[in-house]
């Protein structure tokens, strides 16, 4: 019994019994009475094992144990209702047979039939990489038949169903796939497509001085990105953050393209704020009117709002000065076409960095 002690147990034993109970009333009177349970024996129903056929030829499902039977799903049978009904069919099932016995208990029994035709293996689908990754191939028939892959060069395995693919370049990869238990086989090609890593090109419009304090960040070559660290960024999943650093940081930024394959490349933001007009100052020129470097002095004097710019020779001679910042030297004295060798400069600045003074040396090349 589930409870000896309530009015309603629940008996819970597998043979018959007769069961006695006794009950107390709030008097504490008495009185007892008797109930036989018979416990009816289950059908031991038993089909046919599972089954693998090759062909459309008829099974029959033998089946025995009970007195009446109920097949489900009813498609492709002879007859749902009987013990051994006669399955026709070319697709596999997997059938459910109830047997109720003369005492009307019910026992119940599945089989699956399995159908191996010769046409009725799956082409493994096409795969897609990404240049220098690799990528599962799917043998897309299971683990009941064989497979045999060819070339086996980029190929973690030949005779698993789903190999890693590692190719170099796109290619084409045959795979023999066998249904031992019937004796079929089938060849099919799968096309591995390597899409090629997309070209990144990061850079800057500038460092960090004291004139110039962010710099705008740029990449290309794909459709998505992602920037790191975050740090001192504007955005990190744009092609062009603007970068704030306070001090030399360099930047790394993945690139995605279209179809989902990825690249890096890195810029460098250097950080300097001390004003330092000399390190921008060319070290050489050469005033020979091909329009490349004739001319000496700087293009950008970082907001220059006052300048005095001198030239001296190797004897101390002033062979030139300005006050311009849009002049610059033409490496002519006097008229005439000054000597190669070595000059010295002189620059006093009112910058937007402060009030600098500088000099130093450079070559003039002819």
């Amino acid at each position: 019994m589930s409870d000896s002690t309530i009015s309603n147990p629940a008996f819970i034993d597998t043979v018959s019994r007769t069961l006695y109970i006794t009950g107390t009333n709030a008097f504490g009177c008495s009185a007892s009475d008797t109930i036989n349970v018979t416990v009816k024996p289950l059908p031991i129903v038993k089909t046919i094992n599972d089954t693998i056929i090759c062909s459309t030829n008829p099974l029959t499902l033998f089946t025995s144990g009970a007195q009446t039977y109920s097949w489900t799903p009813i498609n492709n049978l002879s007859n749902p209702n009987i013990a051994n009904p006669v399955y026709f069919g070319n697709l596999s099932q997997t059938y459910y047979v109830t047997g109720t016995a003369a005492n009307g208990c019910i026992g119940k029994d599945t089989v699956s039939i399995t159908v191996h035709l010769p046409n009725n293996l799956n082409a493994p689908p096409d795969k897609f990489m990404c240049a220098t990754a690799s990528v599962q191939l799917d043998g897309n028939n299971g683990n009941t038949v064989q497979y045999l892959w060819s070339p086996g060069t980029y190929l973690s395995a030949t005779t698993v169903p789903n190999p890693i693919a590692f190719p170099p370049f796109s290619t084409a990869f045959n795979v023999i796939i066998t249904d031992v238990a019937c004796n079929y086989n089938n060849s099919f090609t799968v096309f591995v497509t390597v899409d090629p890593l997309p070209v990144i090109n990061a850079g800057k419009s500038n460092d960090i001085d004291c004139s110039a304090h962010s710099a705008i960040l740029h990449a290309s070559g794909g459709t998505q990105y992602l920037w790191s660290p975050s740090i001192h960024l504007s955005s990190t999943i744009i092609p062009n953050p603007v970068a704030t650093p306070t001090s030399t940081q360099q930047y790394i930024v993945i690139v995605k393209d279209a179809l989902g394959c990825a690249n890096k490349d890195s810029v460098t933001v250097f950080s300097n704020v001390a004003a330092s007009l000399a390190r921008f100052m060319p070290n050489a020129f050469t005033p020979n009117g091909d329009g490349l470097n004739d001319c000496y002095g700087l293009k950008n004097w970082l907001l220059i709002q006052q300048l005095e710019f001198m030239i001296f020779d190797r004897w101390g001679e002033k062979v030139f000065s300005t006050t311009n910042p849009s002049v610059c030297w033409d490496g002519t004295y006097k008229g005439k076409p000054s000597l190669a060798g070595t000059y010295v400069y002189y620059i006093k600045a009112q910058t937007a960095c402060g009030l600098e003074e500088q000099k130093g040396t450079f070559l003039l090349i002819r």
